[in-house]
């Protein structure tokens, strides 16, 4: 946004309930950003926190107010959740334009009960439609509006809560409009740099698509190209054991396994890909696949969740279906494209910048967080 919104009565509680790592990280960091830039008073709360501290420190820094188990106590969920339920009602302001509520957990209920005069609660679904009886429903049910990632999750909630004000605004991906991609270099099939990206989980399978790849580098758009996988891993067996397997298959120079990646490294991490693959099973809508469009990357994906949309009219990505073989089609078909240079990293970059760029997205979340009775009545 070029203009800046002059009121410093603007405040905005986020309530994160456990601060979690890949997209909703990305986001979380970009939007209190966006916010503080509009001089918007920001409190946000959350009973753990899996951020590092020179995240915290950096949105600290940037004036954002912190309400936070000591850390003795985030390990517990039980001592956790009583501290907040015991302080929070003394941090909240006492007006407020909105309460953001993003992930699942009892606190955005918490939240809900003692929220500031003014102030709509507004639910964030990612992925799915939660059941109605599990927790995330009942949020679902008492907060005030949903906010949906994608159409798709729009759409399947309407059906369980009709009533229930409802808009799709996407994730925040960036801090400014991005910059049309440099010129990227002619990609033959014998040195195409092939990249994954995202947490190492049974659901986004990395693990096939490592055990998969000496047959799939038998086929001639693929022979030679090397595989780089990148991902935080929770609870790092995934990690070892592709690590393992790599070194014990002989595979180590067709095949790096990195580990985690932090949110500066990405774009260096693109610069240097020809193309990016998510396979999931499941999914909200990827952080990381729009992030690469951005920057003139096109992917190979699985129609998880709303990824299907990222194809729309966007002729230089593929989605495929989630079985396994329509995926390594997919790839397949998608190396040869990007190889005798058919794909146009200028206009997918575009595509993406007019879809889910800065200028489009962050407007939406502004009016949204600032004005939510308008916004929601639109």
């Amino acid at each position: 946004m070029r203009g800046r919104i002059q009121d410093p009565e603007r405040r905005v509680v986020v309530s994160g309930t456990i601060l979690g790592l890949g997209g909703i990280r990305t986001h979380v960091m970009k939007l209190v950003k966006l916010l503080r830039r509009q001089n918007t008073d920001v409190l946000v709360l959350a009973t753990g926190v899996c951020w590092d501290s020179t995240v915290l420190d950096e949105l600290k820094a940037a004036g954002t107010r912190f309400a936070l188990p000591p850390s003795a106590l985030r390990g517990c969920r039980v001592l956790a959740t009583c501290y907040a339920a015991l302080t929070w009602p003394l941090r909240l302001p006492r007006r407020a334009d909105s309460v953001y509520c993003v992930g699942a957990g009892r606190s955005h209920l918490h939240v809900h009960r003692f929220k500031p005069g003014g102030a709509m609660t507004i639910n964030h679904e990612i992925v799915v439609p939660p059941c109605a009886e599990s927790l995330a429903g009942i949020c679902a049910r008492n907060l005030d509006a949903t906010v949906a990632n994608s159409r798709k999750v729009a759409s399947l909630m309407a059906e369980h809560w009709p009533d229930k004000p409802m808009r799709v605004i996407p994730f925040l991906t960036s801090d400014a409009p991005a910059p049309p991609p440099v010129r990227r270099r002619r990609c033959v099939a014998s040195g195409l740099r092939i990249i994954y990206l995202g947490r190492l989980v049974d659901q986004k399978r990395p693990d096939k698509l490592v055990h998969s790849w000496p047959a799939l580098r038998t086929h001639p758009a693929l022979q030679r190209a090397r595989l780089d996988i990148y991902g935080n891993d929770p609870s790092g067996q995934m990690l070892r054991s592709l690590r393992q397997f790599v070194a014990s298959s002989g595979l180590s120079r067709e095949i790096a396994v990195h580990g985690e990646y932090q949110p500066g490294d990405l774009p260096r991490l693109l610069d240097q890909a020809d193309l990016v693959v998510l396979p999931s099973l499941w999914e909200g809508l990827p952080l990381v696949l729009v992030e690469a469009m951005s920057r003139g990357v096109p992917f190979v994906a699985t129609a998880a969740g709303g990824t299907e949309e990222l194809a729309e009219s966007n002729p230089d990505v593929k989605v495929t279906g989630t079985e396994w073989e329509s995926f390594e089609s997919g790839l397949i078909e998608m190396a040869g494209r990007v190889s005798t240079g058919m794909v146009d990293a200028h206009r997918l970059h575009q595509w993406a910048e007019q879809r889910y760029g800065y200028e489009a997205v962050s407007r939406k979340w502004l009016k949204c967080l600032h004005q939510p009775a308008v916004f929601f009545s639109e």
